[in-house]
C-alpha cells in the first residue's frame, strides 16, 4: 500500500510540475519588437552576392515597424541594396546595417549584416579537356560559349600526346585546376585500357601557365611506395586537384594543391576502391608523404569531384557508386583537418543526383561564368552522349540537355573550366578551331579604386545586333524597316546563343523567344518592337526595331516624343552617384568626404 501511495504521490508531483511548466510557457510574453528585429533580413545570398538585394522597408508583427538601411561602402553597395561596383576576380565584404524603429516607444535597434559581393569573373568562354575513347587515350580540347555546347579544337586532333608523358602510354580522366598562384594544374590517370582495368599503377602530374605548354612528371606507386601496401595497387583512378587555401607551407605561406584519387590494392589492405589524398610538392612533380584515407561509402567509390560553395560555406564531394550505379554527394565544413594530416568528416550522403536511368560516370561540376548556377555533367557512356544538369544550391539538379558526342567531339571523363577572352584567342591560335566564333565578355567600365585595386561596374552589357528578315529574303541588320501589307517578318537578333530575351511591341505583342515570326502584317502591327537581352553578367541591353506596314486602312502615325527631364534621362548609375558621390585623391585613395582642393570625383 505504501508503495502504491508513493507511486501516486510521484504522479501528483510530476503532474503539478508539468502543469506549472505548461502554465509558465503560456504566460511568457515575447516582445513583438524583438520578434520583428529577429525577422529582419535582406532578400538575397549575402555570403556571395551576384544580384541586387531586396531590402524590406518595414517588418510587421503586432504592427508595422519601419526599417532603414545603410551601406558601409556605397562604392560597392548602395543604401537601397543595389550593387554599384565589384572587384575583379575577388569578393568584397561590405557592412550593411538595418535600423528598426518602434515609433510608439521611441526605441531603435541596429542589426549588422556582412555582405560579400561576388567579384566580376573576367571570363568569356569554357574549355573542355577530355580523352575521347578507350582506343585513343590522349588529351583533347573543345571550346564553348555557354558551357553546354562544344566545338572540338585543333581540327579534332589531340593536344597532348600520351606516349610523350605517361608510363603506360595512355592518359585518361584529365582534371584541370586554375590555381590562385597563376598555374594550371592537370592530373591524369596513367593507364592503357587495352591492358585491362587492373593495369593502372599511377598518375601523371602536369602544370602550365597557358594551357598550351605543359611540364610533366609521373608518380609510379610500386616504385614510390616500395615495401608498403600502396605499392600493391591495381588501380589509381581519376585523380583530381583542389587548391587548399588554408594549408600552411614550411615558409609560413598558405595554399597548396591537394590531389585526391581512388585506390585499390591486391593485398587485401584496400579491398575496394576508396578515395585517398596527398598534397603535391612545391613544383608539382610528386606527391608528399603516404596516401591518407579521404572518403568511401563502405563500397567501391570512384570519380570524386569536390567543389566549394561560398554561399553555404561547404565543400561538396560528388562521387560514383561503382558497382551500384549513380552519382551521389557528401558535404563537409573542411577540406582536411590538422593542417592536412587527416580527412574531414564527410556527412549527409545524398540520393542519386543524375537525371536519367542510364549508366553514368565521370561526374564533373563547374560554375557558369558570373552566375550563381552550377552545372553537374556526366558521361552517359553506354548511349554516346553527355548529360548536363543545373542547380543554384548544389542540392537540387534539373535536366538541361543531352549533348551528343559524335564526329570530332567524343568526350569521355574530363573537366570544364572558364577562360578569359585572351586565353581563348591564344588557344585558338595554337590549336586552330575554324568552326568556332568565340564570344567576348568585356570587363565593365572602371568606376574607381579601393585598396589599390580597380573597382568596376556591376556588369558588362552585350551589344544586340538587330537582324530582321522579310519573307524569303536574306537577314539584314536594321532598326528601321518598311514592309508591304500581308508580309511575313522574322526578328532574330544576336547574340544567337543568348538565353534571356524579352519582347514588347504593338497590338499586345510579347515574347521571351529570341527569334519571332510576325505573319500577315497590317497597320495595327506597325510601331516599335522593343527587345531586352539579359546576359551572363546580369546586364540588360535594349534595342528598338521600328516596323512600318504600308497599309492605307491603318496608316502609321509616329508617336510624339516623350518629354523627359534631364534627371530622368540620366542612367540609374549617374543618378545614384549624384546622390552619393565618391571622392578620391590624385593617388586613387578614397576620401571620407568632399575634398577642398586638388582632388577629383569618380562617378
Amino acid at each position: 500500500m505504501k508503495k502504491n501511495m508513493g507511486w501516486n504521490t510521484n504522479i501528483l508531483i510530476a503532474s503539478a510540475m508539468l502543469a506549472c511548466t505548461t502554465q509558465a510557457q503560456e504566460i511568457v510574453d515575447i516582445n513583438p519588437f524583438w520578434v520583428a528585429y529577429d525577422s529582419i533580413h535582406p532578400k538575397g545570398t549575402i555570403n556571395d552576392l551576384y544580384e541586387d538585394l531586396v531590402l524590406p522597408s518595414s517588418v510587421t508583427t503586432d504592427r508595422k515597424y519601419p526599417v532603414t538601411w545603410k551601406s558601409g561602402d556605397t562604392l560597392f553597395l548602395g543604401h537601397d541594396g543595389h550593387i554599384n561596383g565589384r572587384f575583379v576576380g575577388e569578393n568584397k565584404v561590405v557592412d550593411l546595417t538595418a535600423t528598426i524603429t518602434d515609433p510608439l516607444k521611441n526605441q531603435t535597434k541596429e542589426k549588422l549584416f556582412k555582405v560579400s559581393i561576388h567579384g566580376f569573373e573576367p571570363y568569356s568562354n569554357y574549355l573542355f579537356a577530355y580523352f575521347p575513347a578507350n582506343n585513343n587515350e590522349n588529351i583533347y580540347y573543345a571550346l564553348s560559349n555557354d558551357g553546354y555546347n562544344f566545338t572540338a579544337m585543333n581540327n579534332g586532333k589531340r593536344v597532348v600526346a600520351a606516349d610523350t608523358v605517361s608510363i603506360k602510354k595512355g592518359l585518361r580522366d584529365p582534371h584541370v585546376l586554375r590555381a590562385p598562384d597563376g598555374w594550371f594544374y592537370m592530373v591524369n590517370t596513367d593507364m592503357k585500357s587495352a591492358e585491362g582495368w587492373a593495369s593502372n599503377r599511377g598518375m601523371v602530374l602536369m602544370k602550365s601557365r597557358d594551357l598550351i605548354h605543359w611540364k610533366h612528371a609521373t608518380v609510379h606507386f610500386p616504385e614510390k611506395y616500395k615495401g608498403k601496401n600502396f605499392a600493391n595497387v591495381t588501380r589509381v583512378w581519376a585523380p583530381e586537384t583542389i587548391w587548399d587555401e588554408n594549408y600552411v607551407n614550411k615558409d609560413g605561406s598558405k595554399g597548396r594543391p591537394l590531389v585526391y584519387y581512388s585506390l585499390l590494392t591486391n593485398d587485401g589492405t584496400i579491398p575496394y576502391d576508396q578515395v585517398f589524398f596527398n598534397y603535391a610538392n612545391e613544383d608539382f612533380t610528386d606527391l608528399e608523404g603516404d596516401p591518407i584515407h579521404f572518403f568511401d561509402r563502405g563500397k567501391s567509390t570512384i570519380d570524386m569531384d569536390i567543389v566549394y560553395n561560398p554561399i553555404d560555406k561547404l565543400y561538396h564531394g560528388f562521387y560514383k557508386n561503382e558497382g551500384d550505379g549513380g552519382i551521389c554527394k557528401v558535404v563537409s565544413n573542411d577540406l582536411t583537418t590538422e593542417n592536412g594530416t587527416k580527412a574531414p568528416k564527410w556527412r549527409n550522403p545524398s540520393k542519386p543526383l543524375q537525371q536519367t536511368n542510364e549508366a553514368v560516370e565521370g561526374a564533373g561540376v563547374f560554375k557558369l561564368i558570373n552566375q550563381n548556377s552550377w552545372v553537374l555533367m556526366y558521361d552517359c557512356y553506354v548511349n554516346g552522349h553527355y548529360q548536363f544538369t543545373s542547380s543554384n544550391d548544389l542540392e537540387n539538379f534539373k535536366f538541361v540537355q543531352n549533348t551528343k558526342t559524335s564526329g570530332a567531339f567524343t568526350p569521355r571523363h574530363g573537366t570544364i573550366l572558364p577562360l578569359t577572352a585572351a586565353e581563348t584567342a591564344a588557344l585558338m591560335k595554337a590549336f586552330p578551331t575554324p568552326n568556332f566564333e568565340a564570344k567576348v565578355i568585356d570587363l565593365p567600365d572602371s568606376i574607381g579604386v579601393c585598396d589599390g585595386k580597380k573597382v568596376v561596374g556591376p556588369c558588362s552589357a552585350t551589344k544586340i545586333i538587330p537582324y530582321v528578315k522579310v519573307g524569303d529574303a536574306n537577314w539584314i541588320e536594321t532598326t528601321d524597316l518598311k514592309v508591304a501589307k500581308g508580309a511575313t517578318v522574322q526578328l532574330g537578333p544576336h547574340p544567337w546563343d543568348g538565353i534571356t530575351w524579352s519582347w514588347e511591341g504593338p497590338d499586345g505583342f510579347k515574347s521571351t523567344e529570341r527569334e519571332n515570326t510576325l505573319r500577315n502584317m497590317d497597320g495595327t502591327k506597325s510601331g516599335y518592337y522593343t527587345v531586352t537581352y539579359t546576359n551572363e553578367t546580369g546586364c540588360k541591353s535594349i534595342v528598338k526595331i521600328k516596323i512600318v506596314v504600308d497599309d492605307p486602312d491603318h496608316p502609321y502615325v509616329e508617336p510624339p516624343p516623350v518629354s523627359i527631364d534631364r534627371g530622368v534621362r540620366e542612367s540609374r548609375k549617374d543618378q545614384r552617384l549624384k546622390r552619393n558621390p565618391v571622392y578620391f585623391d590624385l593617388l586613387g585613395n578614397r576620401l571620407k568626404g568632399k575634398p577642398r582642393n586638388g582632388m577629383f570625383v569618380v562617378r
